[in-house]
């Protein structure tokens, strides 16, 4: 049967064609045609997505930064405790001795005997040749340290010499750290990071937020290359280091390195002992030898934590030492810039 003209003439039906779907990249790329407000919208997109992953890979590179300083550290203390060690057998008598560096004889002549890196110096120095010295007190810190030509070069660099935030402890370029006992600085002065993760010095913070804090830890180990030393705490106390934040007066701690008429002994104690949170009973005198450890404070920008402590005399040791005189300050001497915002005064 002939299909009618009628029927043959009549269209094909055609299914609507779908609007085809943007790829994901075309939904963030300007595109040819597209509106000027599409575009905006796309730009500050592209511009969040850009910040975003910048923002990402600076936290990540922090974050590193922070888990590399820990295992750095870790792996530094791991070696001085195996030295530690050693040392222990050698005082002990179990291995060979070395003999002092400096003798006097019956007539009083000055013998000084050649000085000899201990193991674990040599040990450093292969690794940095400013190395200095390790600076530990048990369960607060363990840290090595570097002295450079200037007090700046190791404040954002490790002792691996990589660019660093947290930089490493260091010994101001002025002291004498490595000589002959009877020829290093009066006082030894080491500056390290308040880091909040608790590496570097970041845990002494807790000497003035809990003054008997000291009666756990009162000795401050310090190594140079040749001599293990160890110090009592005498104090520590919170300073200004502008002039404004304490009508118009700075005790400029650093700058005691070695005593003399413009940097007295006797100032210099009667300053820290003012201050320090706390009174140990330790007595001090001026042929003896001091260390100070200097970071970052919190209670106004800028202050700095200071601790400071004197060396073991002859005959001293950390089980011989007198520590019952120890007593809470009730009546420390702060910046005026502390008593603006706390409120309180000092009374001398």
């Amino acid at each position: 049967m002939a299909m009618s003209d009628e029927v043959r003439a009549a269209p094909r039906y055609k299914q609507p064609q779908k609007k085809k779907k943007k790829g994901f990249v075309e939904s963030f790329i300007p595109l040819k045609g597209d509106k000027s407000n599409v575009i905006i919208s796309k730009v500050i997109v592209l511009i969040s997505i850009f910040a975003l992953v910048v923002c990402a890979v600076i936290l990540a590179v922090y974050f590193y930064h922070i888990f590399e300083a820990k295992q750095n550290q870790k792996d530094l203390s791991n070696k001085y405790n195996i030295f530690n060690n050693l040392s222990n057998q050698v005082q002990s008598g179990e291995a060979e001795t070395t003999p002092p560096t400096v003798e006097i004889t019956d007539d009083g002549e000055i013998i000084r005997n050649p000085l000899v890196n201990m193991a674990f110096a040599d040990e450093m120095l292969a690794i940095n040749e400013d190395y200095a010295g390790y600076v530990s007190i048990p369960g607060v810190m363990s840290e090595a340290v570097v002295q450079a030509d200037d007090n700046d070069y190791y404040l954002k660099k490790n002792i691996y010499g990589q660019t660093r935030s947290c930089g490493t402890v260091y010994a101001d370029y002025r002291n004498v750290v490595n000589d002959y006992p009877d020829l290093q600085s009066d006082n030894i002065i080491l500056y390290g990071h308040n880091q909040r993760d608790g590496t570097m010095f970041g845990q002494m913070d807790f000497y003035k937020w809990d003054a008997k804090y000291w009666l756990q830890n009162p000795y401050i180990y310090f190594d140079n290359k040749y001599e293990q030393s160890t110090y009592v705490i005498l104090a520590s106390f919170v300073i200004n280091t502008e002039p404004e934040h304490d009508n118009g007066n700075v005790f400029d701690y650093h700058n005691y390195i070695n005593f003399d008429k413009n940097h007295t002994f006797e100032t210099f104690i009667e300053e820290i002992t003012e201050r320090s949170h706390f009174h140990t009973g330790i007595n001090v005198n001026e042929n003896d030898k001091f260390i100070t450890l200097s970071t970052c404070s919190y209670e106004w920008e800028p202050a700095r934590h200071v601790i400071i402590g004197r060396k073991l005399r002859a005959g001293e040791t950390v089980e011989n030492l007198d520590t019952t005189g120890f007593a809470v300050n009730k009546n420390p001497k702060w910046p005026a810039v502390y008593y603006k915002y706390n409120g309180g005064t000092y009374v001398e």
